[in-house]
C-alpha cells in the first residue's frame, strides 16, 4: 500500500464511519478519503461483525462492535485512536476533496471545539432520493437551518449533525458516554456539552462538504423525518437550551391549525373566506418552492406534496415526542 507523506506540523485527525455491514456506500466514501488534499489522517471502520477493507492510500482501522447504535461505534473508534481531531461521518455519505482540510483550518484557534459542514444530496442520487433532498433544502421545511444541506455563509453554531463533524478527540471522549442514551438525536446533547459545559465554539465551514445519500421518498424519508421530530419534541423539554426554539415548533402549530380548522369551517360559515386564504396562500408557497427546485429529475409536484407531508409527519413526531416522559432505547 503507497501512502502519502503527511507534513510534520499536520494535526492528525481520525474519520470515524460506523455502519452495520460494509456496503457501497462505504467503498465509495473510502475512494473519495484517498484524494484528501489533507495528508495527516487514518480511517476507522465500525461493522457489527468482524470485517476487512482496505484502500490504496489510506490507513484503515476495522472494528467490530456487535449490534450496537452508531454512537456507541463512534465512541469505539474514538477510544481505539490516538489522533487530535475525530471526524464524525455517516456510512451513506462521502467528501469533496478540499473536506479536511477546510475544516482543520479552523483548529489553529483554540476557542474552536468543533467544526460541522453541509451534507449535500449527491447529483448521482436517484429521482426519489434527490426529491429528499430537495425537500430537506427547502426553506420552508428548514426555515433557518438550510446550511445543513447548502453551503451557506459562515457562522457559529450550537447544535449539528454528526453525518459531518469534527470534534477535539479529547473532549469528544470526554462526553460522548453521556450521549449514549439518545439516537438519533445524541449530536445536540453532545453539541451542547461542547458549548455550554467546556465553553468552546462550533464553527460551520460552508467548504467542508460531504455528499449525503438521501432516503428516499416516500416511507424512507417519513420515517427519518418522524424519528427526528420524535427526538427534537422531546429535547425541546429535556435541553431547552438548544431545542426548545419557535421554529421546531411551527410544523406542529401547521397540524393543530389544521385538525381545528375543519369543525371552524363546518359551524362558523363566515370564516371560510379568511380561512380559504390562509390555506391558498400556504399552498402558494409550497408549490413555489418546489418550482425552485432546480434539479430537471426531480418532479416539482412529487417535491410539493413530500413538503406537505414532510410538515405533517414532523408536526405528529414533534408533538409525540414531547409528550413522552422518555425516548425508547
Amino acid at each position: 500500500m503507497t501512502l502519502r507523506q503527511a507534513p510534520a506540523r499536520q494535526t492528525k485527525v481520525s474519520v470515524v464511519i460506523p455502519l452495520r455491514r460494509l456496503n457501497a456506500y462505504v467503498r465509495e466514501a473510502l475512494e473519495h478519503l484517498a484524494k484528501q488534499t489533507y495528508l495527516n489522517f487514518d480511517v476507522y471502520v465500525v461493522t457489527d461483525e468482524p470485517e476487512t477493507i482496505a484502500q490504496e492510500g489510506l490507513v484503515v482501522h476495522c472494528l467490530a462492535s456487535g449490534p450496537v447504535p452508531p454512537n456507541i461505534k463512534r465512541m469505539m473508534a474514538a477510544k481505539a485512536s490516538d489522533a487530535e481531531v475525530v471526524a464524525l461521518l455517516d456510512d451513506d455519505a462521502y467528501p469533496v476533496p478540499e473536506w479536511l482540510s477546510a475544516a482543520m483550518a479552523h483548529f489553529r484557534s483554540d476557542g474552536v471545539i468543533a467544526v460541522g459542514g453541509p451534507g449535500v444530496t449527491p447529483p448521482g442520487d436517484s429521482p426519489s432520493q434527490r426529491a429528499s433532498g430537495a425537500i430537506y433544502a427547502s426553506p420552508l421545511v428548514s426555515a433557518g437551518y438550510v446550511y445543513r444541506y447548502l453551503p451557506a455563509a459562515p457562522r457559529d453554531v450550537d447544535d449539528y449533525p454528526s453525518c459531518n463533524l469534527l470534534v477535539r478527540r479529547d473532549p469528544f471522549v470526554r462526553h460522548v458516554a453521556s450521549c449514549l442514551r439518545y439516537w438519533p438525536g445524541e449530536d445536540t446533547k453532545l453539541c451542547l456539552l461542547l458549548t455550554k459545559v467546556e465553553g468552546k465554539r462550533i464553527v460551520y465551514e460552508p467548504a467542508a462538504i460531504v455528499y449525503h445519500h438521501r432516503r428516499a421518498l416516500f416511507w424512507g424519508h417519513f420515517r427519518q423525518v418522524w424519528a427526528y421530530a420524535v427526538h427534537r419534541g422531546f429535547f425541546a423539554k429535556r435541553y431547552p437550551q438548544t431545542s426548545l426554539r419557535p421554529a421546531y415548533f411551527v410544523p406542529s402549530t401547521f397540524v393543530v391549525a389544521n385538525v381545528l380548522a375543519i369543525p371552524v369551517l363546518v359551524l362558523v360559515p363566515p370564516s371560510r373566506v379568511p380561512l380559504g386564504g390562509v390555506l391558498a396562500l400556504y399552498a402558494a408557497l409550497v408549490a413555489a418552492s418546489a418550482a425552485a427546485t432546480r434539479d430537471a429529475h426531480v418532479s416539482r409536484r412529487v417535491v410539493a406534496l413530500g413538503i406537505y407531508l414532510t410538515h405533517v409527519t414532523y408536526g405528529l413526531g414533534f408533538l409525540s415526542g414531547l409528550a413522552r416522559r422518555e425516548l425508547d432505547h
